[in-house]
This record gives structure tokens, sequence and C-alpha cells, in this order.
């Protein structure tokens, strides 16, 4: 796992600097040189345009363009001050520019506005000139942040749409979920050399999760049962007569996982359309891991269920105050406006600080909490687990389901709820992403449980 980082950064680049006597200008140097290899590598280009803005993170840009310019690079510069940096640039050949809009005409624009010591709202001129960089509609690569997301803390528009952004020591709490994710793009981290030493200092409550985390603890959910009983033993109280594809979907991913025995608990429509699909599910409720809520209508079902001592998942019709009140051993799984509706508070409040609202939510309710959306957040209560990825083919109805059936199979398999949440959450964001089109939900659940017995469960 990768510690995330916040506005602590500037107290941990401090020890480096004062403690360890690391030259800030000679940091620069490699982060600037980092910066042009990145900018050559994603687009090969002719003209470079530059942003830089009055701080160290306008310092990298300047010593990114002087490292494009010796590479026969044409680099046109628009800095918002004057530096010795910028007047070496302007003596070798870059030009200066006096107005955004003048590097229309770039193949490729580097953002170094605003670095981790953004603050929001950026103001009416910064705002304005963030847009116009927008507005160029050149790929962009970001150093450390995209310029007007702030490195923790609230999130506010507008914010550079950067297609590749380069973290340097360690990746920002705000770039790897949300709307922090997706203005990011694609994202390489540069230790600059330091790797273990900002690790070691990060002191941190947040983590991404890194492939080799999330395989690590499936591994944990390989069985070698002597008997279906030993496989996993599922409930699911799913379905209903306007929804009955959830109960469907849920129960396939658990059977395809392997699931040793599947109970379905539900209206008599439901469990006969589940029982007519997969004869070999068991009508009624047993023991062993719940999966409760999706496509579900009545509550009283869920009231029920919710209250046992099974390890449980709840999700859609099963996230209402009344049920999560008084359910306990539980993951809950709300998308933004599931959240928002339980903490009686906007989706664009949740939006703007996710961490913020799964920490909500496990305080109101004592839950592990799984926060759907890009970079999905798992919260338990003494850390965030996010899985960088986003992933936009998620973005379609049963998914949710299928996450829900992924959650409740490794449930079943003795993890604990944040590794089972964190292990769903990864192999789900992952196998949607091998996707070339829209997702079929069959395929896309056929497509989980081949990798999950291909590389784990062997």
């Amino acid at each position: 796992m990768i510690p995330l980082v916040g506005n602590n950064m500037k107290s941990i680049e401090s020890i480096l600097f004062e403690d360890y006597q690391v030259e800030p200008a000679a940091l620069m140097e490699v982060a600037g040189r980092s910066v042009a290899e990145q900018v050559v590598s994603l687009a090969n280009p002719k003209t470079v345009g530059v942003v830089a803005g009055k701080g160290n993170n306008g310092g990298d840009a300047l010593t990114c363009a002087r490292f494009l310019l010796d590479r026969g690079i044409n680099v046109k510069v628009f800095s918002l001050e004057s530096s010795v940096r910028l007047t070496y640039l302007l003596d070798e050949g870059a030009v200066v520019c006096k107005d955004i809009k003048q590097l229309q005409d770039c193949d490729v624009l580097v953002d170094g506005l605003f670095g981790y010591g953004f603050r929001p709202p950026a103001g009416e001129a910064y705002a304005t000139l963030i847009n116009e960089m927008n507005a160029l509609s050149l790929p962009v690569v970001s150093i450390d942040m995209p310029s007007g997301l702030p490195a923790e803390g609230m999130v506010e528009e507008p914010i550079v749409q950067a297609e590749l952004t380069v973290f340097f020591g360690l990746p920002k709490v705000n770039a790897v979920t949300g709307l922090g994710l997706m203005r990011s793009g694609r994202f390489v981290l540069d230790s600059l050399g330091y790797g273990r030493f900002f690790e070691s200092h990060a002191e941190s409550l947040a983590y991404s999760i890194e492939s080799t985390d999330a395989e690590k603890i499936m591994a944990s959910g390989i069985a070698m049962p002597y008997h279906k009983r030993e496989a996993g033993l599922v409930s699911v109280v799913a379905g209903s007569e306007h929804f009955p594809g959830a109960a469907l979907l849920v129960v396939k991913t658990l059977l395809l996982m392997g699931a040793g025995l599947v109970y379905i608990k539900s209206d008599q429509h439901v469990e006969e359309l589940v029982i007519s699909e997969f004869p070999q599910v068991v009508k009624g409720d047993g023991p062993g891991a719940k999966v409760i809520g999706p496509g579900l209508e009545d509550v009283s079902l869920a009231l029920s269920m919710a209250a046992t001592d099974f390890p449980k998942v709840i999700d859609a019709g099963g996230l209402r105050s009344e049920v999560l009140e008084h359910a306990k051993n539980a993951v809950i799984t709300p998308h933004e406006g599931e959240a928002a509706r339980l903490l009686n508070t906007s989706v664009e409040e949740v939006r703007r600080n996710r961490y913020d609202a799964a920490k909500r939510l496990y305080e109101r309710f004592g839950h592990v909490v799984l926060l759907k959306g890009p970079g999905t957040i798992i919260y338990d209560g003494q850390r965030w687990l996010v899985i960088p990825i986003n992933e936009p083919r998620l973005a379609t109805g049963g998914t949710g389901d299928v996450l829900s059936g992924l959650i409740g199979f490794f449930l079943s398999r003795g993890m604990t709820l944040a590794d089972a949440a964190v292990s769903a959450a990864y192999i789900h964001a992952k196998c949607a992403s091998e996707f070339s089109t829209g997702l079929n939900l069959n395929k896309f659940i056929e497509r989980i449980a081949e990798s999950w017995w291909a590389h784990y469960d062997r």
C-alpha cells in the first residue's frame, strides 16, 4: 500500500531539506527532467506549451522546459512571474507568451500552475486561467497535481483536465478518488530518489491499494474445500417484482466465483425465477454470509436479516437508516446519491469530500463503508483504503449487484469486512477495464470468475 499525503507534504519535504541537507534546487532538477521525459513519451511533440505558476511547481515547469529545449523541442512559455529560469529559456530560444491562447498551436501542454499547496477557491483570475487552459483542448501533463485540485479537503471546480499527472514523492489524497481522479487522468509516481524516506515519514491514514496489495489480500480467500459447506455459504436477500434481475446477478456471481451453497430469500416470483435459472440454489435463509438489498423493495426482509451476527454486505434497497441502525457485522456499499440521502446532505457535498463522507457514514452507523465511484474508498474506522481506478464502464445498471455478490463471496471465505470490500472492489474494477466495449453483465461476471479461478483459486 502506498501512503497518501496532503497538506503534510510540506513538513515532510522540510525534514528532507533541513535534516538531510537536500537542496530544493537539486530536487527540482530531478523533477523537471522526470516531467520532460513523460511529455516526450506521451506525445513525441514538436512544440510544447508550458504554464508556470509562482511557486515550486512553476519552477518544476520551467526546469522541464529547459530539458525539452535541450532535446531540440520548441517551447512556448506562459509564466506568472519573471525569474532567472525564465530569462535563461528566453535566451536559449523559448518563446514567452503574454496570453494563454498563444499556446493553442502546441502539441502538448505542461501544467505547472499550482502544486500541492493550492487551497480553493481559485479566485476569479485563476479560475479563468484554468478554464482557458482546458479550452485549448490539448493533451496536458500536470506536475504533481492538476491545477485547481487541492491535495486534501474540499474539491471545487475548475480543475485542469490532465491526460497524465506526474506525482512527486507520494500520491496526493484528492488525486486518487472522485473528481480528482478523473481530472488527474493516467498517473505515474516518481519518488525522486527518496521513496523510502517519503513513505517512512508520511504518517498517513489513507492508502492507495496497488495490484500487489489486492492480490495478497485475495489470496487469503483461496480455499481447498473438502465439501460444499467449506467452499462458502451465502444467503441472498435481493430482488423484487420490479427488479428481479438483481437477484440473478448476485447469485450468478456467487456461483461462478465458487460459493459452495447459495440460498435465496425474496418474494415468491423472484425465488422461482432464480431457481429456474440456477437449480442448485436453495430457497430460504441459510447460515453464513449475507448479501442484502440489491433490487430489494421489501424492507422487512432486510430488517430481519441485517440484525443477524453473520458477516454481510448491505446495498441498494437495504441502505435505509432503520436497517443500518440495527444491522450487525456489515459492509455498506452506497454510491454518492445513497450516501447523501443517508447523511441528509447533497450529492455535491459528498462529491466535494468523499473521504469525509465515508467517515461520517461510519460514525453514523458503525459499519465498514465502501463508497462507490471513481477511486472507490473503503473506510473501516481507522484508515481509508482507495482503489485508484477510474473505470467508466462501471457506470452501468447492475454492476453494483455484481459487486455485492463479490463481497458476499469473499466474506464467505472468511475475510474481514474491509478485506472483502477491497478484494471485491479491485477485481471488479480491474476486470471491467479489460473490456473494449460497454459491459454485458453476464460476460462481465464470467470474466471476473475466470480471472479469480485462473490467478487465485487454482
